[in-house]
């Protein structure tokens, strides 16, 4: 697994961002943390990266499915 050197990370409601002025060829990990507050089964997008200046260059990862349950 290769380290990532951010220059920024921002969070929304709805996702996560985080910059770099450098991805080289590789395997990456991004972790964070999310509450789930509303019982249900939720679709997990898959994660995307891409070059600002180059979108032909991108990585995706796969989706999945989360479920929440009550207590």
């Amino acid at each position: 697994m290769l380290k990532l050197s951010l220059l920024r990370e921002s969070s929304k409601l709805s996702r996560v961002v985080a910059y770099s002025d450098r991805l080289e060829p590789g395997a990456y990990s991004l972790h964070y943390l999310v509450r789930s507050v509303t019982p249900g089964t939720y679709l997990w997008p898959g994660a995307e990266a891409h070059l600002q200046y180059a979108p032909e260059e991108f990585g995706r990862s796969a989706s999945s499915t989360l479920i929440v349950s009550d207590k």
